[in-house]
């Protein structure tokens, strides 16, 4: 099984992947957030240029409805080295939709399709697509499949939610399974994979799942990647058969390996270095904290933090007090 980190704004920056790459693993491909201007610059070029993500496999995304964007952007990354690039069609941020682009590009088939046929017909790289399953309702995923299924796509990632979904309510994994049977380009499944038991659950509902990208569970839980990885021949096992007893056997396997791996010093060691990061990036110790702060809202999902010590990394108004409070959860016995 590939596994994939999705693209966060704000959140998945190269200091953060770098970072990830070194202390956890188990990603084969990393994807960068969304660019999105004609000239890659500031923030964006950071985020992309080579000398920054020197140790990842690493594939840019590209948000616009204006061919001429796309192509001048792929042009640019070409240059750089990459050999593919992303398209996005799945975000569904109110300000991306309200301008057609992301998932709001979705809303007008006819026109995407033309921005489609241009795009594969000029661009020098091929290209994968990030998609969510239409606007409103599951009746739009098939004619969308079918105008997918013209182009030579090199991956179609599916968030297996629509748009009005935003990040809410269930994934659909039978929308997944009507594109396994429809199309014939690799496939890659997105949609709350936060454990092992919603991993298992995908591969139970689509067994010839062969990719899967990991967003808010891999931040939450940073060893999330290596323990599916680890859990693979297990889960095949697993799904051959439904028997109570092979489920428990599967469930201490993945107990004993967690508990293996978990080492709360490495956690540490990668929270500083994002940190360090960050400071190193950033001009005066406020963005840095709020940086930190958004990480944390994530990591303590998965993390048993105390609420206490949580509001007070939301109160921190220095680095030094953040540090200090960080270091409370260590001597706590986190």
């Amino acid at each position: 099984m590939k596994i994939y980190l999705a693209p966060m704004e704000g959140i998945t920056t190269y200091i953060y992947r770098n970072a990830y790459h070194k202390y956890y693993g188990g990603i084969d491909t990393y994807y960068t957030p969304f660019v999105a201007n004609r000239t890659l610059k500031s923030r964006e070029l950071r985020d992309v240029l080579p000398e920054n993500n020197t140790a990842l496999p690493l594939v840019p995304q590209i948000l616009t409805n204006k061919t001429d964007v796309f192509l001048e952007i792929i042009e640019q990354l070409k240059d750089m080295g990459y050999n593919e690039v992303n398209f996005n069609l799945g975000c569904p941020s109110g300000t991306v939709v309200a301008k057609g682009r992301g998932a709001g590009f979705l809303d007008d088939p006819t026109e995407l399709e033309k921005f489609l046929d241009i795009i594969y017909d000029k661009s020098p790289l091929p290209i994968s697509i990030k998609t969510r399953l239409g606007i409103e309702s599951l009746y739009e995923w098939e004619d969308l499949l079918k105008m997918y299924a013209k182009f030579p796509i090199k991956e179609l990632i599916v968030h297996a939610r629509t748009l009005s979904q935003q990040y809410g309510g269930t994934p659909h994994m039978e929308a997944f399974k009507m594109a396994q049977d429809m199309l014939s380009c690799p496939l890659c499944y997105n949609g709350d994979i936060t454990d092992t038991d919603t991993y298992g659950k995908l591969l139970k509902e689509c067994p010839d799942t062969t990719a899967v990208m990991i967003g808010r569970g891999a931040i939450a839980d940073p060893e999330l990647p290596v323990i599916l990885k680890h859990s693979n021949f297990n889960f095949n096992q697993f799904c051959t058969s439904s028997t109570d007893n092979n489920e428990k056997i599967f469930n201490n396997n993945i107990s004993e390996w967690r508990n293996n791996f978990m080492d709360y010093s490495k956690f540490l060691s990668f929270h500083d270095e994002i940190l360090t990061g960050y400071r190193d990036y950033m001009s005066g110790e406020q963005p840095v904290l709020y940086k930190m702060k958004e990480l944390w809202t994530l990591w303590s999902q998965h993390r048993n933090v105390d609420k206490k010590i949580l509001k007070k990394i939301r109160k921190a108004q220095s680095i030094s007090a953040y540090q200090s409070i960080v270091k409370q959860i260590y001597f706590n016995g986190l």
